[in-house]
């Protein structure tokens, strides 16, 4: 029996089924139909070639068990974003799990060393977004994840993309750690921050202690 969700502010009903995510979007009155279904690397790097970039308004002061919503935010002069993933392809491991959204979508996971499942990368292409998509990709590394027995999902963003924030934090990603000087060494003068979120399926072990 399909497992089903419902994101009643985005009004989408997603269902895994067979090992793939099938999403019935009602954004605006329309109904489309999502699958998030395995790649090979050809049709993965295929499906990269769109325009990922999303535009950055602020830079926010992250905070543990504190909603993003309530962080504090630095405003700029707004700005387009783009963490060009073409050919990080090659990079991947012969275990590294692909998937590509039909409608315009792509996400990576691996094993990671600490025995979580590693979102190493998603992405939905800029054409696409509001419809879904994102939630379906993140839906199914959820259930491959649990597929493969692992204890959780976790993931890399940075301070400067709050819509990805606001998304993990919608399925339940905690923020489990804040590093100031991790991409210093690509610019000594950067202010984005790496946020580490992590959705671990016990969920007890990620509650803050009393």
């Amino acid at each position: 029996m399909p497992v089903a969700r419902l994101f009643p502010r985005n009004h989408n009903a997603i269902a895994l089924v067979a090992g793939k995510a099938h999403v019935v979007s009602c954004n605006r009155g329309e109904a489309m139909s999502i699958v998030i279904e395995r790649a090979d690397r050809i049709s993965f790097e295929a499906a990269g070639h769109g325009d990922f970039s999303f535009m950055v308004e602020a830079y926010a002061l992250p905070e543990f068990d504190k909603p993003v919503a309530h962080w504090e935010k630095i405003p700029v002069a707004p700005y387009s974003k783009d963490y060009d993933d073409t050919g990080k392809e090659d990079a991947f491991g012969d275990e590294t799990a692909l998937f590509i959204a039909k409608a315009g979508g792509r996400m990576a996971l691996s094993h990671s060393w600490n025995r979580y499942a590693l979102l190493d990368t998603i992405g939905v292409a800029r054409n696409f977004r509001g419809q879904g998509i994102g939630h379906a990709l993140l839906e199914q590394a959820i259930a491959w994840a649990r597929t493969k027995g692992m204890p959780g999902l976790m993931l890399e963003t940075q301070n400067n993309n709050l819509a990805a924030c606001l998304l993990y934090e919608k399925h339940g990603f905690r923020l489990g750690g804040i590093d100031r000087f991790f991409y210093r060494g690509i610019d000594p003068r950067s202010r984005e921050i790496a946020l580490f979120w992590y959705l671990d399926f016990n969920g007890s072990r990620l509650h803050p202690a009393a």
